[in-house]
């Protein structure tokens, strides 16, 4: 009896054994199960490339700035209404720099990317305390040298000074033309700066641009 238990017991290991074997020759990219539907990622945020350059070109007097967040999901039907469109699902949240000479609000600064016609172009946007833009720039695109040299012409941009959400916001109109070429990228630029201002606009009614403690 003992010698048949000691025959089943050895069978038995040996079995483990070789299921062991064949789990370490298996290749290292094998796995068990797939899992197919991975929630997809979220677009990342827009960054502000050069805050200290930006903040002297758009603020020459400020000494420091805050980083805020507004929550715009539970106003999507006011943003449909006011932007003529559905809201992504990026713009549930705002990011936006709030700026600072010391104690006293200068204003904020505000980063969007926009689809150009050849790839992404990176607005920032320098907002004084009634929301009116005070600056803009394009820190970043791939458009090609025609296209580019008509969206970053100092006129084109210049004509942004002044506009709040309830501006026009029509080329040709408050805007001056762009050549045929860079159409569709300049809409694209007005459309991404409107948007910014208008979801400022109401992610800050309640809160309202006041001063905060310091952050930077």
């Amino acid at each position: 009896m003992s010698k048949l238990l000691i025959l089943g017991g050895g069978a038995f290991l040996l079995a483990i054994g070789a299921l062991v074997w064949r789990s370490s020759q298996a290749p290292a990219t094998e796995r068990p199960f797939e899992i197919k539907n991975v929630p997809p990622q979220a677009a990342p945020l827009c960054p502000w490339r050069e805050p200290e350059a930006d903040l002297k070109r758009f603020f020459p007097n400020a000494t420091r700035y805050e980083v805020e967040t507004l929550i715009l999901s539970g106003s999507r039907g006011e943003l449909a209404e006011r932007l003529g469109r559905i809201p992504t699902g990026d713009e549930n949240a705002l990011r936006l720099y709030r700026v600072f000479q010391e104690t006293e609000l200068l204003g904020c600064v505000m980063t969007q990317r926009v689809k150009g016609e050849y790839g992404a172009i990176e607005l920032v946007l320098g907002l004084d305390t009634r929301k009116r833009i005070c600056g803009m720039r394009l820190q970043r695109m791939r458009e090609p040298e025609p296209v580019a040299h008509a969206l970053e012409n100092s006129e084109w941009l210049g004509s942004f000074t002044g506009k709040d959400a309830a501006s026009a916001w029509k080329i040709g109109v408050d805007l001056p033309e762009v050549p045929t070429e860079a159409r569709v990228s300049a809409e694209a630029v007005v459309h991404g700066a409107r948007s910014l201002l208008v979801l400022l606009e109401v992610g800050d009614r309640e809160t309202g641009l006041a001063s905060k403690s310091p952050h930077h």
